[in-house]
């Protein structure tokens, strides 16, 4: 395993930054309010009620909107909560959970990505991807080639360094996982993973 920490550099920092902005709300709002859910469920029901009693006069609810409105909350909230704690595990081995995707997608994608693949599976464009992959290939971690088949196109490849950085982190994580959900019953984590599979297909079905 890789050994001795590194500094976290400004550039992951910025594109895990990126990742947690997707969904348009400011970092302390986002705080406060991520706070709020995970520590009182209830808290969702009193920001729908302030809602409806704000909008009575012009706004027709819809019988299950607040019940969609509840689920697609929970899960924005928990994917914040989660990168931000796993995020301040891996830390500790001088990595961010941005770096430790786009290794482990390198290294088990079961082909050579170029950077528009990345940057489809991660969500992450243009010149800030380009300086992660940049760096990483600097650090050594992977190697990026121009394709034997179209020289226009850059292609990545996990390099020995690289696998053990990936075993690390997930070393790491896969503690924070089990410290997470082993106390759910595994029958309902396995129709949580169920519910959140369709979720994701009908997210990919719409787009």
């Amino acid at each position: 395993m890789a050994s001795g920490k590194r500094r976290i550099d400004p550039l992951s920092a910025q594109v895990d930054r990126i990742t947690a902005a997707e969904t348009g709300t400011p970092a302390s709002v986002e705080a406060r309010v991520d706070g709020a859910y995970a520590n009182a469920p209830s808290v969702a029901d009193t920001h729908l009620t302030n809602f409806h009693q704000h909008f009575a006069q012009n706004y027709a609810e819809e019988k299950d909107d607040d019940l969609y409105f509840r689920v697609t909350r929970a899960i924005v909230v928990a994917a914040r909560r989660w990168r931000k704690l796993a995020n301040e595990r891996v830390k500790a081995v001088g990595q961010t959970m941005a770096r430790w995707e786009t290794l482990f997608l390198v290294a088990f994608s079961g082909e050579e990505l170029t950077q528009s693949d990345l940057a489809r599976l991660i969500s992450i464009e243009g010149p800030t991807l380009v300086r992660m992959l940049d760096l990483l290939a600097k650090e050594g971690l992977i190697d990026r080639s121009q394709s034997e088949t179209d020289r226009r196109v850059t292609t990545n490849r996990i390099t020995p360094r690289g696998e053990e950085v990936v075993a690390e982190v997930m070393g790491v994580t896969n503690m924070l996982r089990a410290d997470v959900l082993r106390d759910i019953p595994k029958e309902d984590l396995e129709h949580a993973l169920r519910v959140l599979s369709r979720v994701i297909q009908r997210i990919n079905e719409i787009r």
